[in-house]
C-alpha cells in the first residue's frame, strides 16, 4: 500500500499558540506607548499604600471634609487612576491627586510629600470638592507626618 504522508505547514502545526501570543504582545506593546511609564508611575505608588492611607486618615479627621463628604470610604487602586502621580528629584520627591468618596460625594486628594532616606514626610495635604460649589480644604501645609514604608 502506497501512503502519501501530508505534512502541515508550520503555521497550521503552531498557530493555536502563536496568534495569542502575537495578541498579548500586541496589546501589551500598544499599552506602554499609550501610557509612557504611567503603569511604573502608578504600581510604585500602589507598592507604598501607606503613603495614600496616612495622609486620606488625616483627611478623615477633618471636621470640613466630614462635614462635605461625610466619612471616607476606603480608597482603592482605581480610585488612584482616578488621580495622576508625578515624580520629581529623581523620585525623592512626589505630587499625588487621588479620588475619594463619601457618602455626601466626591472628590479629589492633592499630596505633596518628599522621602528623606525611607520616611515619606508630608509637606502638603489638600482635598478638593467642585459639587455643589468649587472648595479646597487645607489639611496640612508644612512638613511633618513622618511615615514608614514599612508600616
Amino acid at each position: 500500500m502506497n501512503e502519501v504522508s501530508y505534512k502541515k505547514n508550520w503555521w497550521n502545526r503552531n498557530w493555536k499558540w502563536v496568534l495569542p501570543l502575537l495578541l498579548v504582545t500586541i496589546f501589551t506593546s500598544t499599552f506602554f506607548v499609550m501610557t509612557g511609564n504611567a503603569a511604573f508611575r502608578y504600581g510604585s505608588v500602589f507598592i507604598q499604600p501607606n503613603l495614600i492611607e496616612h495622609a486620606l486618615e488625616k483627611a478623615r479627621k477633618n471636621d470640613q471634609v466630614i462635614n462635605k463628604l461625610g466619612v471616607l470610604y476606603p480608597h482603592d487602586f482605581f480610585r488612584l487612576l482616578e488621580g495622576d502621580v508625578a515624580y520629581s528629584n529623581d523620585t525623592t520627591k512626589v505630587a499625588i491627586t487621588v479620588g475619594i468618596r463619601g457618602p455626601k460625594g466626591k472628590g479629589k486628594l492633592d499630596i505633596i510629600a518628599y522621602r528623606n532616606g525611607q520616611e515619606w514626610k508630608y509637606e502638603k495635604i489638600v482635598v478638593r470638592i467642585k459639587k455643589p460649589k468649587k472648595i479646597s480644604i487645607m489639611i496640612l501645609e508644612q512638613a511633618q507626618s513622618l511615615i514608614h514604608p514599612n508600616q
